[in-house]
Parts: structure tokens; C-alpha cells; sequence
């Protein structure tokens, strides 16, 4: 059961104009429960300034991002739009998510069911942020969410699942998300981004913790890129809100 007190979670979705790349519609009416913000933007070549190409380019471009928008609202979203001509995408995609308070960015990918959720761990410091929007996107209670941490140094499957995957799924259950759709799986690997890429392919969502309070590292880190090459499913980015760098997990 979700917190009916809390609005929905929110998440950024980048879309590149003037011609964006179709999201999937089973992707749109999985999103369409939390709060969207699409950031329209249009890259801005070096000889043009940002004034110039919006002034050239703006009606149009604000018609293709509210077309975009409308397929997130006739499925009931909630959805906003942001559109922003820019030479430089990822600064772009970093200030509209502090300014809009998004928890979570979206990387696309092809989404044809959402059956399984594919959540790496490797503490418990971000599942404050991932639970609640998991438990907006699990809301029907037909997906199963596996908690996965791989074993490091020190620790066994053991010790892994008592101090890391049971209090990561009591914490989940308490901040809303049905218990009986979460799996724990703790295994011992030598390489743990390996580990995560080789899962998500059988997975039809991965879900990310942030490594920094920063979306730059991790959108275009090594993990959410192989993932994204062989496996093609999309991963929502988990924006951690701790200001203590030294807490956040280090997933990369």
C-alpha cells in the first residue's frame, strides 16, 4: 500500500527536439503515475545563441514537447514542461532536476511490460528516496521487485542479506511498497558492474541509486550505459538527497 498522504513521486524525462525519439507506450503509462517533468530541449549550435534559436524554433518546438506531454496526460499524469534551448544538455539536465525537485531521471529504453523491477543495492542510504517512487510504479501490485546486492569484502550471502536486504525491504515496506512483490537476492561475484549489467537483461526496469547529488556522473557512467547498449530497458536514476557525499552508495 502507497502513502495516500504524500503527492506522487517525480522524475525527469528528457525529451530531444525537433524530432524526439518515441517513448514506448507501456513506458508512458508506467510513469504515468508519478509526477512528470519533460525537459524540451534543443541543442543550440556554437555560432547561435539561445535567444536566436528560440526565437526561430520556439513555437514549433513547444508544439512537438505538449504533444509529447498530452500522451503522459491522457493516461492521468501529472506533467509539466520545461523547454530550453541550450548548448550544453547534461548542466541542463542537472539544474531542471534540482529546480523542479525531481527524485528520479529517466535513461529510455524499450519497455513492453513492466513484470520485473531490477533494484541494485549495495547499502541501504538511498532506499529513503527509491522506496516511495517504487511504490508509486508497483502501485497495481502485479511486478515483483528484486533487491539485489553483491557481495563485497568482509561480508557473506549471509551477512549481506541480514544487515543489507532485509532492513533495505523493511524500510521499502514501511515507506509503502507490498512486501509480497519484493525478492532478495544476495550473491558473490567478482565484478559487481558486470553483475548488474548480466541481471538487467532479464529484467524489464532497473532502478538506480545516484552515486553523488549530481545526476552527471551516473547518467553517463559505465553501468547505466552498458545496460542501456545490451540490454535496451529503461533505468530511473534515484537522485540522492543526502548532502553527505561520503554516505551515498557507490554503484559504479
Amino acid at each position: 500500500m502507497t502513502d495516500s498522504s504524500r503527492g506522487p513521486s517525480s522524475i525527469l524525462v528528457d525529451v530531444e527536439l525537433p524530432d524526439p525519439a518515441p517513448l514506448s507506450p507501456m513506458l508512458i503509462e508506467v510513469l504515468a503515475a508519478l509526477r512528470v517533468v519533460l525537459l524540451g530541449w534543443f541543442a543550440v549550435p556554437e555560432q547561435t545563441s539561445p535567444a536566436q534559436a528560440r526565437d526561430q524554433f520556439g513555437d514549433e518546438t513547444q508544439d512537438t514537447l505538449d504533444a509529447v506531454a498530452r500522451r503522459f496526460e491522457e493516461g492521468g499524469g501529472e506533467v509539466t514542461t520545461r523547454l530550453v534551448f541550450t548548448g550544453n544538455k547534461l548542466d541542463t539536465l542537472t539544474r531542471v532536476s534540482t529546480e523542479e525537485n525531481c527524485d528520479a531521471v529517466l535513461i529510455p529504453g524499450t519497455m513492453d511490460a513492466l513484470r520485473r523491477v531490477l533494484v541494485p543495492l549495495r547499502g541501504v542510504e538511498n532506499v529513503n528516496q527509491i522506496a516511495p517512487l517504487l511504490a508509486d510504479l508497483c502501485r497495481d501490485a502485479t511486478a515483483t521487485v528484486t533487491l539485489l546486492h553483491v557481495v563485497e569484502e568482509g561480508e557473506t550471502e549471509a551477512s549481506a542479506r541480514a544487515d543489507v536486504l532485509k532492513p533495505a525491504a523493511a524500510r521499502m515496506r514501511d515507506l509503502g511498497l507490498d512486501s509480497s512483490l519484493l525478492e532478495l537476492d544476495a550473491l558473490t561475484a567478482d565484478n559487481p558492474a558486470d553483475t548488474i549489467v548480466d541481471r538487467a537483461d532479464a529484467y524489464d526496469l532497473v532502478v538506480l541509486g545516484e552515486t553523488k547529488p549530481s545526476v552527471r556522473e551516473i547518467l553517463f557512467g559505465t553501468v547505466p550505459e552498458r545496460i542501456v547498449k545490451t540490454a535496451d530497458v529503461p533505468i530511473i536514476i534515484v537522485r540522492h538527497r543526502d548532502e553527505n557525499v561520503d554516505a551515498a552508495e557507490q554503484l559504479l
